[in-house]
């Protein structure tokens, strides 16, 4: 390999661990709280709804403690409806 190919390889990881960082220090705001954080989210609700013919998607960003504590409830209501069903 070539003082220029290796060079261009150093270049390419050093953009990739940069922009790494960049993404991690990001931060959001808990859609279902309010609070603020860094980092990436821990998960993210989900609305749907249409305009006409259009149909339009939103994520918004959920803290860890919300994405836990949706995911457990919603877990929860699952089976308690399996249970009524079964």
């Amino acid at each position: 390999m070539s003082a220029r190919a290796v060079s261009g390889v150093i270049e390419q990881e050093e953009a990739a661990s940069t922009s790494a960082v960049g993404a991690a220090a990001r931060s959001y705001e808990c859609d279902a709280c309010g609070d603020s954080f860094e980092g990436e989210p821990a998960g993210s609700g989900l609305f749907l709804w249409t305009r006409g013919e259009e149909i339009r998607y939103e994520e918004p960003p959920l803290c860890e403690q919300c994405a836990s504590r949706i995911t457990v409830g919603a877990l929860l209501k699952w089976d308690t409806e399996d249970e009524e069903e079964g």
